[in-house]
C-alpha cells in the first residue's frame, strides 16, 4: 500500500441527502472510531471529529453525515485528552497520511491491535488468540508513491489532502527511508524541467538493495532532449533505473537502467517490474514471513495465492518446499520465474484472476498448506473453495482487517480453526493494520 490516498469529494447529490445544518458545537470525545477520528455524542447521534483524542474537550463544527452520525471539523481543543500528543510532523492536518500523530504512543498501539480484535469479534472469533502488536517504526518506508501538479509557476510534488484530491506539497516526511526522502526536492526540480503546465502525474519510488528505481507516469510526450535530462537526473542521483510510462497504457519506456533494481526476499534476489507491488517495508515484510513460515509448518507442498512476485514464496521455497505461486499480472509472475529459475528452487508460477477463478477442489488436492495474500478486497472466492476441500494448513495475509475477518468466518465454516492472529504495523499512525492467520482444519 502507498502513502498516498485517493479520497473523491463526495457528490452533490449525496451531500444534499445528507445535509445538516452547519453549527459549532461543544463535545467530550469518548473514543477512537476505526477510522482513527475521535467519536463524541451529541443528542443521542455519533459525532466523528478528526485529529482528537479520548478526553479532548473541543469545539466542533458539524457539516454533514456519515453513516449513522454526523462529521465534524476541528475547530478547537478547549482541554486536551490525557493521551493527546504534539504531532511531529509539519504537514500534519493537512497531507492525508499519518492522521494519528496526535495520539499517545500506548493508546495508539492498544487502537491499532484492537481494529483486528473488533473485527474478529464481529465474526464469531470473539475467543481468538491475538499477538500483541508489532510495530515498524517510521523512518523505514521503503517504497511510495507521490502526486504531482505542474502549474505554470511551480511544480507541486508530495501526497493528496485528507479526503481530497489537492496535491500538498512537502520536502520532507518522516515515514520513509532516507534515501527516498532525499529525492523529493531534486525530483521535483526534474519534474519541473520536463512536464508542461497543467499536467499531473504520480511518481512511486522504491528504495531497491540496489539503488532507487522511478517509475514517473504522467502524459508528457518526451522528446529527446526531455529523455537527455531524465538520463542526466539518474546518473546524477545513482538511480538503479528510472521509467516512464503513459497513464492507462500497459507499455513501460526503460529511460535509464543503469543496473538490475533488485530485492532480495529470503535469500533470493528479485528484479520487479516497474512500479511493481512490495511490502512498504522491510521489517515488515520480514515479519509476516516470520509468521507465514511459523505458520506453514512441516508442509512440503504450498500453494502461494495472489503471490506478487515472491515475497513469501522464496523464503518458503528456500527450506526445501515445493511451490506453486499464483498472482493475477503477468510482470510480477514473470520476474518472479525469473528469479526462480537463477536460484535453482523448485518453484512454479501461473498467471491467474484467483477473484474470478479461484483454485478448485481437484486443484487444491495437491498441496500439504495455503498461503493467500489478496488486496484490500479479501480473498471471498477463493475462501469457499478452500472452505469446500482444502488442505490441513491455511495462513492468511491482509492488510484489511475487515475482509480478513470475511474469510476466516469462511474458512470457519467449513471445517478450520483459527489457531492465532499476528498484527502488525507497517502503516505508522494510519488506520491501515496488516495480519498474519494460521488455520488448521479439525480432524
Amino acid at each position: 500500500m502507498s502513502l498516498r490516498k485517493r479520497h473523491a469529494p463526495p457528490s452533490r447529490a449525496k451531500a444534499r441527502g445528507n445535509a445538516v445544518t452547519p453549527r459549532a458545537v461543544e463535545v467530550t470525545v469518548d473514543e477512537l472510531g476505526a477510522r482513527g477520528d475521535g467519536i463524541a455524542r451529541l443528542l443521542g447521534e455519533l459525532v466523528f471529529v478528526p485529529f482528537t483524542v479520548p478526553g479532548d474537550r473541543v469545539i466542533a463544527r458539524i457539516e454533514g453525515r456519515r453513516g449513522d452520525g454526523l462529521v465534524a471539523a476541528l475547530v478547537e481543543v478547549q482541554a486536551p485528552g490525557p493521551d493527546r500528543a504534539t504531532p511531529p510532523c509539519p504537514h500534519f492536518g493537512r497531507c492525508g497520511g499519518c492522521s494519528l500523530q496526535h495520539v499517545g504512543a500506548a493508546s495508539y498501539g492498544a487502537w491499532k491491535r484492537d481494529l483486528l480484535v473488533t473485527h474478529l469479534a464481529r465474526h464469531g472469533f470473539a475467543d481468538a488468540l491475538v499477538d500483541p502488536l508489532i510495530q515498524v517504526p517510521a523512518g523505514t518506508r521503503r517504497r511510495a508513491t507521490f502526486a504531482f501538479h505542474r502549474s505554470k509557476s511551480a511544480t507541486i510534488l508530495g501526497f493528496n489532502g485528507r479526503a481530497s484530491h489537492t496535491v500538498i506539497d512537502i520536502d520532507a516526511c518522516l515515514l520513509l527511508d532516507p534515501a527516498l526522502a532525499a529525492l523529493i526536492v531534486p525530483l521535483r526540480r526534474m519534474l519541473g524541467e520536463v512536464v508542461a503546465a497543467g499536467e499531473d502525474g504520480d511518481v512511486t519510488i522504491l528504495a531497491a538493495d540496489s539503488g532507487l528505481d522511478v517509475l514517473v507516469e504522467a502524459d508528457a510526450r518526451l522528446d529527446l532532449f526531455d529523455r537527455e535530462r531524465l538520463a542526466a537526473f539518474a546518473d546524477s542521483h545513482d538511480l538503479a533505473r528510472l521509467s516512464w510510462r503513459r497513464p492507462g497504457a500497459g507499455f513501460v519506456d526503460p529511460i535509464a537502467r543503469r543496473r538490475p533494481a533488485v530485492v532480495s526476499f529470503g535469500p533470493v534476489q528479485v528484479e520487479p517490474a516497474p512500479g511493481g507491488f512490495l511490502q512498504p517495508t522491510k521489517d515488515g515484510e520480514n515479519a509476516i514471513a516470520a509468521a507465514v513460515l511459523a505458520g506453514i509448518g512441516p508442509a512440503r507442498q504450498v500453494a502461494d495465492l495472489f503471490s506478487g512476485c515472491g515475497s513469501f514464496t522464496f523464503p518458503l521455497a528456500a527450506q526445501g518446499r515445493t511451490i506453486h505461486a499464483v498472482e493475477g499480472e503477468e510482470a510480477p509472475v514473470r520476474a518472479l520465474e525469473a528469479a526462480a529459475s537463477r536460484a535453482g528452487l523448485k518453484v512454479t508460477a501461473e498467471v491467474r484472476d484467483l477473484s474470478r477463478r479461484p483454485l478448485h477442489a481437484q486443484e487444491l488436492k495437491r498441496f500439504d498448506a495455503v498461503l493467500f495474500d489478496p488486496p484490500r478486497a479479501g480473498a471471498a472466492a477463493q475462501a469457499e473453495m478452500l472452505a469446500e476441500s482444502g488442505p490441513d494448513r491455511v495462513v492468511a495475509v491482509s492488510c484489511n482487517p475487515a475482509t480478513l475477518a470475511r474469510d476466516l468466518q469462511t474458512l470457519a465454516k467449513g471445517g478450520y480453526r483459527l489457531e492465532r492472529v499476528t498484527p502488525i504495523d507497517q502503516f505508522p499512525r494510519s488506520a491501515h493494520l496488516e495480519a498474519v492467520a494460521v488455520l488448521v482444519r479439525h480432524k
